[in-house]
């Protein structure tokens, strides 16, 4: 498995396929936090709003880097549909740590907030939790299932539009916990609990695309 990985990631570093969203992530966040002085979990929830949009268009673009013929080739060598699925997705995660940690920095920089372990505890957790259903949506709308790029597109921008509508998102309530103004300690629970529905929502995702990729392939 460490072979695999260290293959796909030398594959997307080739391919630059990361850089779009990974620049859009740090040039929205240094913008969106610009001169801002109010509280920093404040701030962390337009991150995860940022995150959500970043780490969807970057699962995608890693997701959809090997053409179908090099997919096969890599499935056979592996041996398992599955394995290979969770190594793309493990790789998708290590480029999200860079934006996390930008995530958790950029505001620092760019405003004025008092800081505390705590804000950025939960902050980092947030992030994460909003890249996995990131990643989740990318996963669902790479070409494993839509092979149509602009039907792939309407769909993971519904999807992501879905996710603002509160009574049933994970992203939208982490973004409301973060902006209610709490301490961290109270925010801690809230938001640990909701990282635990965004992994399972990953994890059902991941699981229905290689149900239905292997059925086609």
């Amino acid at each position: 498995m460490s072979a695999l990985y260290r293959y796909l990631m030398h594959s997307v570093l080739l391919s630059q396929r990361y850089l779009p969203p990974m620049l859009i992530f740090f040039g929205a966040l240094a913008v969106g936090t610009a001169s801002d002085n109010g509280p920093l979990q404040s701030s962390y929830a337009f991150g995860v709003l940022v995150m959500l949009i970043c780490s969807t268009w970057l699962t995608v673009a890693i997701v959809n880097h090997e053409d179908p013929t090099q997919r096969q080739i890599t499935l056979v060598t592996v041996g398992s549909s599955l394995r290979v699925l969770a190594i793309t997705i493990a790789v998708v995660g290590t480029w999200c740590l860079p934006l996390v940690a930008f995530g958790l920095i950029c505001p620092l920089v760019t405003g004025d907030h008092p800081v505390t372990a705590g804000d950025l505890l939960v902050g980092a957790v947030a992030q994460l939790a909003s890249a996995m259903i990131g990643l989740a949506i990318g996963v669902l709308c790479s070409r494993l299932l839509i092979r149509r790029i602009g039907i792939a597109m309407l769909t993971a921008a519904a999807l992501i539009l879905l996710m603002m509508v509160r009574r049933i998102s994970p992203v939208s309530a982490l973004m409301k916990v973060l902006s209610d103004e709490k301490s961290a300690a109270a925010n801690a629970v809230p938001t640990t609990l909701l990282a635990v529905v965004c992994l399972a929502v990953l994890v059902v995702a991941v699981l229905v695309t290689r149900t239905v990729a292997d059925r086609r392939d």
